[in-house]
């Protein structure tokens, strides 16, 4: 069965540029990696989608089916990525594993003073840029925090996404 790594935290914590740096150095190694990204999946719900019929949370479902998928594909290591916060959220992700998976969960964070700027700096970026949305974010993230398992915490305003994913790497056993 393959790996699966789930990396969460707040908006503009370095979670992709870390799984991107992961998956370089695993596949560096000879190993099959997928990435996927809640983002991604959930972007198919926005305007002009079905987001405006309050399908937000099917996305994120049908994030938890892809995973699950790729869990039983042939693919050495699946990366799943996003804010998985809740139980709930948790859940939408882990609920479509197969039986005997157990995920390896990092979190990664920064202080609002160094995420709101690199957000504020990638155009590709909606809502995670205004100064509210994303306080609001990092202040839910703050308040869950306390509940996400996570085999290691990295803070992204001190390691860069090369050393988090080394770490992570080192973490799975090279």
């Amino acid at each position: 069965m393959p790996r699966l790594v789930i990396i969460t935290g707040p908006l503009a914590a370095g979670k992709n540029t870390t799984a991107d740096a992961l998956a370089r150095r695993l596949t560096g190694g000879g190993r099959t990696v997928v990435i996927a990204d809640v983002d991604d999946v959930v972007a198919m719900v926005a305007a002009p989608g079905a987001g405006a019929t309050g399908l937000w949370f099917a996305g994120r479902e049908a994030h938890g089916a892809l995973v699950g998928q790729w869990m039983r594909s042939g693919v050495d290591d699946v990366v799943a990525v996003g804010p998985f916060f809740s139980d709930d959220e948790r859940a939408a992700l882990t609920r479509h594993l197969p039986d005997g998976t157990a995920p390896v969960w990092i979190v990664i964070h920064a202080p609002v003073e160094v995420t709101l700027p690199r957000a504020q700096a990638d155009p590709t970026r909606g809502l995670s840029r205004e100064p509210q949305f994303h306080e609001d974010v990092y202040r839910r993230f703050r308040e869950l925090q306390p509940t996400i398992p996570a085999h290691r915490t990295f803070e992204s305003g001190e390691l860069g996404a090369e050393q988090i994913a080394a770490a992570i790497e080192d973490l799975l056993g090279g």
